[in-house]
């Protein structure tokens, strides 16, 4: 409500009732004083000179007690007045301090009188809207029903009220509400009497209660389930756009009537009015929609069939509180109940398939006792100590066991199988490897209740996958890391070397005149040399450092993580390459086993060239190869046995 100014108009009483009744008055006893005096005056002075004095006392008397009369009456006037001016200012604040806006219209519209309010709402001083047309104060697109507002007053002369939008001095329209009657002046024009009203604030509300409602409607219409909301007498207040079309086709096959499901309907007696078969499913949907209204229930949850002729369906209601009603949501659950027919259909073959299987097959509680264990486990033990559920994680590897269980802890808490590897001991201590999958088996509740493990050796598998990756990876003779390999743990280093802000180093190694002991001896010693020089190079660095056979007597060894400053490594650098050419260096002793002969013993000097480069920042694998290589022939080029260091910071 708007705050108006407390000020008397001097137009306030102009044409006051009030006022008007008081001149009234004022001429009826003027009226009588002025009888009393022509009374008077019609003695002559003749006539009062014959009076007795009895008479004249008589006379005189009368006059005193028409006297004592006029006074009383005019006390009462003051009286009278008194009350006027009380009244008076009643009315005025009942007027023009009301809460609501008050004016009088003439039949054509035009304003004649406000109050102060009025004056507020449409942002003019009172004396500036006489005469201007109440019409012009409103939005445009409102002036029709304004104009029909008027007319059906006047047609039928009773009060009618509207709702229209007024703009104030700032341009900005606001809600009213018109309350119209039509009255009488003093002298007998008709007027209108008006009664605004502030309603912004109810219709801004109104508004934003639709925007919610529509918001509302839109989420639960995008459901797929069929959603209705009941009050607490179990009457259908609102139902979603699929409850509407699943129960437009399905009210027939129901034997029930549209209207017996829509809003409106009692939906528990609906659920009493269900025959036959499904009487004990109706009865249980409405005895517990009927708890959650109550509040004996926070929620409840039914599946229930809804079969016809042409197909079985089930579907799943849940019923949740809202206020004094509930929420009732049916979820169309066919295939699942299909899913699990189709598995309990399947159980009778479980058993068939975990007999003759070649996997081992357990089941475990959800505290890890062991229930069921196939007969593959018996056979695989060689005793019937496997099938005791006391002794599920005897037989497990000690360093996998805590591992097995956390996974079988970790599998029951989230409901999720993993597959995992781990180890068994045998009886005669050998060592399996074994990989299992597990999946969940849930209650009705959705807890899970057991757990299926799927186990199957796969220690012979391991054993090939590691030969596999052992060629695939690494040198068949000397078993040092190969080229592909190598390429692998240089980007790496490269990575590494980008991140940590540290210098890297690769050195290329050739070994010279390795071709003369081949041809002298025969590639079986020359590999008998290839292995001792792994063997050497290996014992010359570190284990985070990779040296790999490059391809025939080529070998690369990569120093990783050297210092930060550039000169410390390449200080670093040169002194582990002068260790690795001074090991090289020194003689080897190649044995040569023959059958049948004597093994012969061969002392070979075999010494090496060597290319480093060193390699930091964002360089490629290929580019730093590249760079060690040639390092490598330009020492082999200055007499072999030598080093070479390329900076490829510069």
């Amino acid at each position: 409500m708007r705050t108006v100014t407390t000020q008397r108009s001097p137009a306030a009483g102009k044409n006051d009732p009030s006022k008007m009744k008081d001149t009234k008055e004022m001429k009826s006893l003027r009226k009588q004083a002025e009888a009393i005096s022509r009374e008077q005056s019609a003695i002559s002075p003749e006539a009062l000179a014959a009076m007795s004095p009895e008479a004249t006392r008589l006379m005189m008397h009368e006059l005193h007690v028409h006297q004592i009369e006029l006074e009383m009456q005019n006390d009462e006037l003051r009286q009278s007045q008194l009350a006027l001016d009380t009244s008076f200012a009643r009315y005025f604040d009942l007027y023009d301090l009301a809460p609501v806006g008050y004016c009088t219209l003439s039949k054509s519209g035009q304003i004649l009188q406000t109050n102060l309010l009025t004056s507020t709402l449409l942002g003019a001083a009172r004396s500036a809207l006489v005469g201007k047309l109440l019409s012009r104060f409103l939005v445009k697109e409102d002036a029709n029903s304004y104009h029909l507002h008027l007319k059906q007053l006047l047609e039928n002369a009773e009060p009618q009220t509207c709702e229209l939008r007024i703009v104030n001095s700032d341009g900005k329209p606001f809600w009213v509400q018109l309350a119209t009657s039509v009255g009488q002046e003093e002298d007998g024009a008709t007027v209108l009497r008006v009664v605004l009203i502030d309603i912004d604030k109810r219709k801004q509300a109104e508004a934003a209660l639709q925007k919610s409602e529509a918001f509302n409607s839109a989420i639960i219409d995008s459901l797929d389930a069929e959603i209705a909301v009941v009050d607490r007498e179990g009457r259908i207040i609102a139902v979603n756009q699929s409850w509407r079309r699943f129960f437009s086709k399905n009210v027939v096959k129901t034997g029930q009537s549209e209207s017996a499901i829509t809003v409106g309907a009692n939906y528990l007696e609906a659920c009493q009015a269900v025959s036959g078969s499904k009487k004990a499913n109706a009865l249980n949907l409405h005895d517990g929609i009927q708890a959650v209204i109550n509040g004996r229930l926070l929620k409840f949850s039914l599946d229930y069939p809804f079969h016809s002729a042409e197909q079985q369906r089930w579907f799943c209601m849940r019923v949740t509180p809202l206020g004094d009603g509930a929420v009732i949501a049916h979820t169309n659950i066919t295939q699942l109940k299909l899913a699990e027919n189709a598995l309990r259909e399947q159980l009778e073959f479980f058993h068939l398939i975990a007999e003759n299987i070649g996997d081992f097959i357990a089941v475990f509680d959800s505290h890890g006792q062991q229930l069921y264990n196939s007969p593959s486990y018996v056979k695989f033990f060689g005793d019937t100590n496997a099938m005791d559920g006391s002794n599920a994680y005897a037989k497990t590897h000690p360093e996998d066991r805590e591992r097995l269980k956390q996974i079988f802890r970790e599998t029951v808490q989230t409901g999720e199988g993993r597959q995992t590897h781990y180890r068994i001991l045998m009886a005669n201590g050998d060592i399996r490897e074994m990989e299992s999958a597990g999946s969940v088996i849930r209650d009705n509740q959705g807890q899970v209740e057991r757990v299926l493990v799927v186990s199957r050796d796969v220690t012979e598998r391991k054993l090939v996958e590691d030969q596999v990756r052992q060629l695939a990876f690494h040198d068949a003779l000397t078993k040092l890391p190969n080229r592909r390999l190598l390429n692998d743990r240089l980007s790496q280093a490269v990575a590494a070397s980008n991140r940590r802000a540290h210098f890297a180093a690769l050195m290329f190694l050739d070994l010279d005149n390795f071709k003369q002991l081949n041809d002298v001896h025969g590639h079986a010693v020359g590999d008998l040399l290839l292995v001792q020089v792994a063997d050497r190079l290996k014992a010359c660095v570190r284990e985070m450092d990779t040296v790999a056979r490059f391809g025939g007597d080529e070998f690369v060894v990569m120093i990783s993580e050297l210092d930060a400053d550039h000169k410390e490594s390449m200080a670093q650098a040169g002194l582990i390459a002068e260790k690795v050419r001074a090991t090289l260096a020194t003689p080897y002793l190649l044995t040569v086993s023959s059958e049948g002969l004597p093994d012969t013993h061969i002392e070979y000097r075999c010494t090496a060239s060597i290319g480093v480069a060193l390699f930091a920042n964002h360089h490629s694998s290929k580019d730093i190869l590249k760079w060690a290589d040639s390092a490598m022939y330009q020492a082999k080029a200055t007499g072999r046995n030598a080093i070479r260091l390329v900076d490829t910071k510069n």
